[in-house]
């Protein structure tokens, strides 16, 4: 009996160990130990997550782009960062330039009441007289178009649910008291792509005007892209110019929230939010121009939206507007909408 029967082994097993095997000789060295052993230490425990690179990552997402840090961990996955990990880099100030009063939801404090002067008062009178003018406007306007009126609830269930493309929100963005010149705010609520538009007053015929605007951005493919306007109840919409305007001229469909119901229409009034990030309260709107429009929408629709998987606005609806442009065949008149915008 071999060997290899008795060890129930095979001949491959047998050669591999009685093989002659080289073998070196090493003089031990306490002090090469002690660096291998030290350089062995340095390596153990969890690796640390924080670099100066992943810092300025955050601090430019914070203060140029206005991100939360659950957009960075979402969007940045190469950071292998949690959003909590973030929140608390910036509690224990290691993002530099970065602290809480930078983040977009943070506590607020109550402040003291301001003591009354005599410039207050003026302001408290002249804003009650114009309160009662536009009062007045309004109970004239509500008896004219009450009965052209379309309330939310008979918007179809595809656009209550957001499965239809093309339905946008529209609201107002008012400036410091006194000053005339407003936004007019425009979101689709299926892709939230946002656009601003500035209307030189809050009357019904330069909100038209605008509408004009806004239906000359999209030329041709309007048909595809706008089928309905939500509109609040503020006067400067619920008025027969925009009614007309949009149901005669245009022949869409213009629906009114309920009152006091701000969450109807809220992807809208949460656009507004971020654009008040750059434009905040009791700022008037006299110089800023369309490029500092276009800058700060640029921002806004660039932001990635937990809604949307964590895509941009931005890129959603440019893949609903190739969408329509290989379905119409638009390829031609998007080149000539573009030398168009460029004037």
């Amino acid at each position: 009996m071999t060997i290899n029967n008795e060890l129930r082994r095979s001949q491959r097993f047998s050669d591999y160990k009685l093989r002659p095997r080289k073998w070196h000789a090493y003089r031990y060295n306490a002090e090469e130990a002690q660096q291998y052993a030290d350089l062995r230490k340095d390596r153990i425990g969890t690796k640390k997550k924080y670099s100066k690179k992943k810092a300025r990552i955050i601090a430019k997402r914070i203060l140029d782009d206005k991100w939360s840090p659950q957009m960075i961990a979402e969007t940045h996955k190469e950071l292998k960062l949690s959003r909590n990990t973030i929140y608390n880099w910036i509690y224990r100030g290691m993002i530099p330039g970065v602290s809480e009063s930078n983040l977009r939801y943070r506590h607020k404090y109550r402040r003291g009441r301001p003591q009354r002067t005599a410039e207050m008062d003026t302001k408290e009178k002249r804003a009650a007289e114009l309160k009662a003018e536009r009062k007045r406007v309004k109970q004239k306007e509500k008896q004219l178009i009450r009965p052209l009126k379309h309330s939310i609830e008979e918007r179809p269930v595809g656009v209550d649910k957001r499965k239809i493309f093309g339905h946008w929100e529209v609201d107002c963005v008012l400036p410091k008291r006194g000053y005339k010149q407003v936004f007019v705010t425009f979101c689709e609520r299926k892709t939230r792509y946002y656009i601003v538009l500035k209307a030189k007053s809050q009357s019904g015929k330069a909100v038209c005007k605008v509408l004009e605007q806004f239906m000359g951005l999209f030329g041709r493919r309007v048909k595809n892209i706008v089928q309905s306007f939500t509109f609040d109840n503020g006067f400067e919409f619920a008025n027969h110019f925009v009614i007309n305007k949009v149901q005669r001229e245009y022949e869409l469909m213009a629906y009114f929230a309920h009152p006091y119901s701000p969450a109807e229409r809220g992807s809208n009034e949460n656009a507004n939010r971020m654009l008040r990030e750059y434009f905040p309260k009791r700022t008037h709107f006299e110089y800023v121009n369309n490029d500092d429009i276009r800058r700060v929408l640029h921002k806004i629709n660039k932001r990635p939206k937990a809604v949307l998987n964590y895509k941009a606005p931005r890129d959603v609806f440019r893949q609903k507007m190739h969408e329509i442009d290989r379905t119409f065949g638009y390829k031609q008149h998007l080149r000539c909408s573009k030398n168009t915008n460029k004037r």
